[in-house]
């Protein structure tokens, strides 16, 4: 894969402790089987999948007290290059708990906004690094903002990403979404449930995925790809070209988490490659089945994405 690095910021990380039981029956006690922390974040999903495609990758993120301080040590320990932006409120726990039938249910805490001595650090670390040895990066922001933090922090940094000459790709929700497609990123990424928020519509079938897609490019999005779950993603590759279904072969997962943040890597993989049209969404749709097969999100194989790329149907819509 070429030299260039693929940078994952997240403003909210986590600590995800990922609890396995039977079953989980509401209002008892109920006690788990295993019990691991990982770290977490859409956008520590996103560095570990495309580091396992081979990218060279840089995770950048806040991190706060011993928790913010482990998630970022789980990160360097599974070797993926970190730099942390000391916070004074601590990071968050998410709890995720995966029952023997496959069901998850996902509690996560809300963040702590940092203050603005430490967005002021966030911005100018990342800008000199952007201009200097990580120039020409693809940046991926991922996830949610912490309470308190206003989307304009997610404009300020496609701005300056874009002011340091690199391409932005964006999977968030709600108003930062919204805020963010405006400034106009090189691609964003719903899914349908956050698509349907943004656009206060449902999103009932391909056609409605396709025409939201479109819509998003109208906001101000280069690209834009909806993320359906096992019914494929949809993607408007650019104005004026054509919309693209990409179905993923059935598969039975072991965990649906992480899907989405193994998509964008692929799709941020395969900018770095130069890779377009039916290459690209074939590759990142194979990322993010492959994510199905993996015992913790993010942790994809490469060879498990290069034996569902040829299973992947491919159509314009």
């Amino acid at each position: 894969m070429p030299d260039r690095m693929i940078v994952c910021i997240s403003a909210n990380p986590a600590l995800d402790r990922q609890l396995r039981l039977p079953v989980l029956t509401s209002g008892e006690v109920n006690r788990a089987v295993r019990a691991v922390a990982l770290p977490g974040g859409k956008a520590a999903h996103v560095a570990l999948s495309a580091q396992a495609l081979g990218a060279q990758v840089l995770w950048i993120g806040f991190a706060g007290g011993p928790i913010g301080e482990e998630c970022a040590a789980e990160l360097a320990r599974l070797k993926v290059e970190t730099i942390a932006v000391r916070t004074k409120f601590s990071s968050r726990v998410n709890l995720e708990i995966i029952e023997d039938s496959g069901r998850i249910t996902e509690v996560l805490e809300p963040g702590r906004a940092p203050e603005a001595t430490e967005q002021a650090e966030m911005l100018r670390t990342l800008g000199d690094a952007l201009r200097s040895q990580w120039k020409g990066a693809v940046v991926a922001i991922s996830g949610s903002l912490p309470e308190g933090l206003d989307p304009a922090f997610y404009v300020s940094l496609i701005e300056l990403a874009h002011n340091a000459g690199s391409k932005v790709f964006v999977d968030t929700s709600g108003e930062p979404l919204r805020a963010s497609t405006r400034a106009k990123p090189e691609f964003v990424k719903p899914n349908r449930r956050e698509l349907e928020y943004l656009l206060g519509k449902s999103l009932a079938d391909i056609d409605a995925a396709r025409k939201g897609a479109k819509q998003l490019l109208e906001e101000g999005a280069r690209s834009a790809s909806v993320t359906l779950g096992p019914d494929g993603i949809v993607w408007a590759e650019e104005s004026g070209g054509p919309v693209w279904l990409a179905r993923p072969p059935r598969l039975k997962p072991l965990s649906t988490v992480g899907c989405g943040d193994a998509t964008l890597a692929g799709f941020a993989c395969a900018a770095v490659n130069g890779w377009r049209g039916e290459k690209a969404l074939r590759f990142a749709t194979a990322c993010g089945a492959a994510n199905c097969l993996a015992e913790f999100e993010g942790r994809i194989s490469a060879s498990d994405v290069q034996s569902l790329i040829p299973q992947i149907q491919i159509q314009t819509i």
